[in-house]
């Protein structure tokens, strides 16, 4: 929805993903919620810990789940907070039943992100 609406958006795997952020207006990062554990993985926690600029961007966060939200969002909220990041907004997807046109995040991205 957002490339639809003209934004340059980068898609990139968590482990490919650049900590350098000087060319990015906002990054939305999202986090799978096991079943075994609901907090964030541990891969999302560390990139946090090393992106550089992060606390000067305005940031969204996503879970996406099968049985329950879990902590996961909660949890990057607060370690973003510790950072100084400014979270914008927040939204965890069922897996189990995807909504067609379901846009909460990119809707919000667009008026909060620019």
């Amino acid at each position: 929805m957002l490339v639809d609406r003209a934004f340059a958006v980068t898609v990139t795997p968590l482990a490919q993903a650049p900590t350098q952020l000087d060319a990015f207006d906002g990054v939305i990062l999202g986090t799978p919620v096991s079943l075994r554990r609901d907090g964030p993985t541990a891969a999302v926690l560390e990139w946090i810990d090393r992106a550089e600029g992060l606390d000067e961007k305005k940031v969204a966060l996503f879970s996406a789940f099968w049985l329950r939200p879990g902590t996961a969002l909660p949890v990057l909220r607060a370690r973003l907070a510790e950072l100084g990041v400014e979270v914008v907004v927040e939204f965890a997807y069922w897996l189990g039943k995807p909504e067609d046109g379901d846009h909460v995040l990119p809707a919000e991205c667009m008026v909060r992100i620019r």
